[in-house]
């Protein structure tokens, strides 16, 4: 029974890729037959596989972006911070919660656009802003708390 060659198996497996076998010397047999992993890892020496495609646009006048362009790993998608900037606008300091809720929709918008710089940019400053409003929300709640106190303690008794 003849066995097919390695070549002959890889074949149907790069048909719906971008990807070339490298030539191929022909290889001394070895005593020792080698494991599943290492004859694996050999098999896929000398491969030379296509970078990820990256944004089309990356011009965006924000230079504090944490992704370099001359990176070959393209970027996750930043969080958006969108339940901490509703949280944010419904039931601490509104005002910087309505920014804080226009720049996560902004992040979300900037992604679809391939502007990657754009969407970090928005994002940092969503979550700043939201982080703000809550604090400025939570020392107002407590001069309310505190004037009303105030207010109670001066008044006289019924």
């Amino acid at each position: 029974m003849d066995s097919p060659s390695l070549r002959d198996l890889q074949q149907p497996l790069l048909a719906g890729t971008a990807c070339q076998p490298p030539a191929r010397e022909p290889v001394k047999p070895e005593l020792v037959p080698p494991s599943r992993e290492i004859a694996f890892a050999e098999s896929l020496r000398g491969w030379q596989f296509p970078p990820p495609p990256l944004p089309s646009d990356t011009s965006s006048s924000d230079s504090d972006s944490d992704w370099d362009v001359g990176s070959p790993l393209s970027p996750l998608l930043p969080a958006d911070h969108l339940g901490l900037a509703v949280f944010s606008m419904l039931c601490c300091f509104w005002p910087l919660g309505i920014a804080s809720f226009c720049l996560a929709q902004k992040t979300n918008k900037a992604w679809a656009e391939g502007d990657v710089q754009g969407a970090g940019a928005a994002s940092r400053r969503a979550f700043l802003l939201g982080v703000l409003a809550i604090g400025l929300g939570l020392c107002t709640y407590a001069a309310a708390l505190v004037t009303l106190a105030a207010y109670l303690a001066s008044r006289a008794p019924p």
